[in-house]
């Protein structure tokens, strides 16, 4: 009976959402490789052979130099290139690997042009990170340094905003889609639910993509189509209903003034069959009207079951502990109850009960009877118009086959759930749960 709970991406909003961040995401990431790949990892790769000559040429133009010109030349290497030089045979201090992408773009385009492996080391100096690469110029070993800021790059952070740019669009992008899509059909989803439910939704907007807007003005055709159709067979079942009580009610009155000997026997079956074709027609005539949703309003359910059960305490027993309240249209509940009891009462010599578990939220109404029981593949069918179990077409054995039509089309426009069970040791439970609504 309850409801199975809808997750988010299961809807089609969701479903949408996710296809177009997926499909977005694989652009975007194919777009971010491609720049990498064939655009910032070529200049990468430039820059880093550009500061390898760099570094290879000043290294041994420093050991060229005359001792008096060296100072001279690193001053100038420092502040017009950012590069500094150490030829006086000491190791920069606590150096380390330190990985960062165009370091090793430098290691390879080092190894290249001097023909052996170079590795460039780092260590902070005054808390500022600095790369050192010890160059061999043949008479002396050179080290050369430059600090991080030489290399204006970030490539994290680039790789960070970009990801966080690229993440941000595709999801906005994606929500604005799907919502653009999925907001027509979400309308036209609820208005089908509130045709369902016997109420007449308002048209919807025949606007947006040629399809949906196609789709909502079809929606609004069977709308009032439907609308139509359901005043126009109201407008005949009471046509019907009239011209049909006119000849009742005069073959009543000539059963009335027949003569005293006639076979009151035959007279009163002529009244029991006259009686049955007057309830016959009110019960159709009840079917064809819109049997919507009505007035909520707090209810006392327990009350509600014993007025049920009044005059017929031998036959129903009601068990229900008080006080139960709960905000529903009360007339539809009392019809839906009243019908299946009668029902109930109908196939069962024993006693029927009421039970109301005010415990579930909502609460729940079971009528158990002790009766045949109704087959599992029949349980569905029994509530269609005019279908009956018991095939004799005997109104006093089976009934005219509308309680349950009549019971289900009011519990789904007021929101409530009938179902049906086999009872253990014989009969049927029929449960009525109530709309969702917060207590009294």
């Amino acid at each position: 009976m309850k409801r199975p709970h809808r997750l988010w991406p299961l809807s089609l909003f969701g479903r949408a959402v996710v296809t177009l961040i997926f499909t977005f995401g694989l652009f975007a990431l194919a777009t971010f490789y491609a720049i990498v790949h064939y655009a910032l990892v070529p200049v990468a790769v430039r820059s880093a052979a550009d500061l390898s000559a760099l570094m290879v040429l000043g290294a041994r133009t420093l050991v060229a130099l005359p001792p008096e010109m060296r100072n001279d030349f690193r001053a100038k290497l420092a502040s017009e290139y950012g590069l500094t030089l150490r030829d006086d045979g000491a190791t920069p201090t606590e150096l380390e690997h330190y990985y960062f992408p165009y370091i090793e773009r430098l290691d390879i385009a080092l190894g290249e042009r001097l023909g052996h492996p170079v590795a460039v080391q780092s260590n902070l100096i005054d808390d500022q990170r600095w790369f050192w690469a010890g160059l061999d110029t043949g008479s002396r070993l050179v080290w050369v340094g430059f600090p991080r800021d030489r290399i204006q790059s970030r490539p994290l952070e680039a790789v960070l905003t970009i990801l966080g740019v690229a993440a941000l669009l595709v999801v906005l992008t994606a929500a604005v889609l799907a919502r653009r899509v999925t907001d027509p059909l979400t309308r036209l989803s609820l208005a089908a639910e509130q045709l369902a439910k016997g109420s007449y939704p308002n048209p919807l907007p025949e606007r947006g993509p040629r399809e949906l807007a196609s789709l909502a003005h079809q929606f609004n055709t069977m709308n009032r189509q439907v609308r139509e159709l359901l005043a126009n067979r109201t407008l005949l079942l009471a046509g019907i209903s009239h011209d049909l009580r006119t000849p009742l009610t005069r073959l009543r009155l000539g059963l009335e003034m027949l003569p005293s000997r006639t076979d009151r026997a035959l007279v009163e079956r002529m009244e029991r069959d006259i009686d049955d074709m007057n309830g016959l027609i009110t019960q159709s005539v009840e079917l064809g009207k819109t049997l919507g949703a009505g007035e909520r309003s707090t209810t006392d359910l327990v009350g509600m079951l014993q007025d049920l059960a009044a005059g017929r305490e031998e036959r129903v027993k009601v068990s229900a502990a008080g006080p139960c309240m709960h905000r529903l249209d009360a007339l539809a509940l009392r019809r839906i109850v009243g019908n299946l009891l009668d029902n109930a009462l109908r196939y069962s010599s024993k006693p029927v009960e009421l039970r109301l578990d005010c415990g579930e939220q909502p609460p729940v109404i079971f009528v158990l009877d002790r009766g045949p029981g109704i087959p599992e593949e029949e349980r569905e069918a029994v509530f269609r118009p005019f279908h009956r179990l018991e095939h004799s077409r005997n109104r006093r054995t089976g009934g005219s086959g509308l309680g349950l039509a009549v019971a289900r089309q009011l519990a789904v426009a007021n929101d409530m759930e009938i179902q049906l069970w086999a009872r253990p040791g014989g009969g049927t439970i029929v449960g009525v749960r109530l709309p969702q609504g917060e207590d009294a």
